[in-house]
């Protein structure tokens, strides 16, 4: 046999070589990486590619645990089949967290954070997927804030198995906070002043940052609506009113024996009837001081 002859043979058969084998590559089976499943049976479709020709069949039962499945385990169970790819994790859903387990377990988790005390703080489920396996992985929280505050919040639920992450799901609360606000112990009908008698404090929690209550500093001003027994007060919902409003228009009136003066001029403070107030002039200070007598006038006094 010619060297040439020899040399065609050996390169012929390389490429035989070569063509064989991406046949039993596109041949083979090819592992997914992850299954989350609700089943107790598993089947080949799920856990791999399957080439042409290839049947699909079950090929666990009875799945109660995570289970790693790897090449050569795959072979042990289908010897007649290619597998190719590295891994497959069939996670089997077979339990259901509690709502009520998942507000207490966040809210263990929620006090690490720095000043968070519990008792500030009211966890309620919202919604978010809570199957995960009976057994085999740890659960843990994960995408708190640094800061807790009132309103929602999705955080993260990581599946680890054998010490590595393998999963997240994500779960959404309603955060309450704890504060002191004040309501109403009475009806306070539109356009009556509020008194301290109308005010109940209590403490609440609330998902919405509040910051509109209102406090004692407010109480002379008037409702601006009519306010039912119970009803939390907000500061939108009074208002001081004067008989002379700051910025609003008046009449101002001078009097000396059978002499009267009046000109409009503008309040640059407010006030009620019987109280000074100081509106403005042209004189060479800018403003004067005069007592209210009715709603829009006042008194300039010698």
């Amino acid at each position: 046999m010619s060297l040439r002859l020899s040399i065609l043979i050996c390169i012929l058969a390389g490429i035989i070589d070569l063509r064989l084998g991406r046949l039993d590559a596109m041949d083979a089976v090819y592992l997914r990486g992850k299954l989350l499943t609700l089943k107790e049976e598993v089947l080949l479709s799920e856990i791999a590619k399957l080439p042409e020709g290839i049947k699909d069949r079950v090929i666990l039962k009875n799945v109660k645990e995570p289970i790693l499945l790897r090449p050569d385990d795959l072979r042990q169970i289908l010897p007649e089949i290619p597998v190719s790819g590295k891994e497959t994790l069939i996670l089997p859903l077979n339990s259901e967290l509690d709502p009520e387990d998942l507000q207490e377990s966040l809210s263990k988790e929620i006090v690490k954070l720095p000043e968070t005390k519990a008792e500030d703080f009211r966890i309620t489920y919202m919604n978010g997927e809570r199957s995960v396996p009976n057994k085999g992985v740890e659960l843990k929280w994960a995408g708190l804030p640094q800061v807790l505050h009132a309103g929602q919040i999705v955080t993260s639920l990581d599946f680890y198995y054998e010490n590595r992450k393998v999963h997240t799901q994500r779960i959404k609360f309603k955060v309450e906070k704890k504060t002191s606000a004040l309501f109403a112990n009475k009806q306070i009908p539109k356009g009556q002043k509020l008194k301290a008698s109308d005010l109940e404090e209590r403490i609440v929690y609330m998902e919405d940052t509040f910051t509109d209550g209102i406090s004692n500093t407010d109480i002379g001003s008037t409702a601006l609506k009519d306010i039912q027994t119970g009803e939390l007060l907000r500061k939108k919902q009074f208002r001081f009113l004067y008989d002379v409003q700051r910025g609003g228009d008046v009449q101002l009136v001078y009097t000396k024996g059978n002499l009267v003066i009046k000109a409009k001029t503008k309040a640059l403070s407010s006030g009620n009837i019987g109280e000074s107030v100081e509106v403005s002039s042209h004189s060479k200070e800018g403003k004067l001081v005069a007592r209210v007598v009715e709603k829009g006038t006042v008194l300039l006094e010698n």
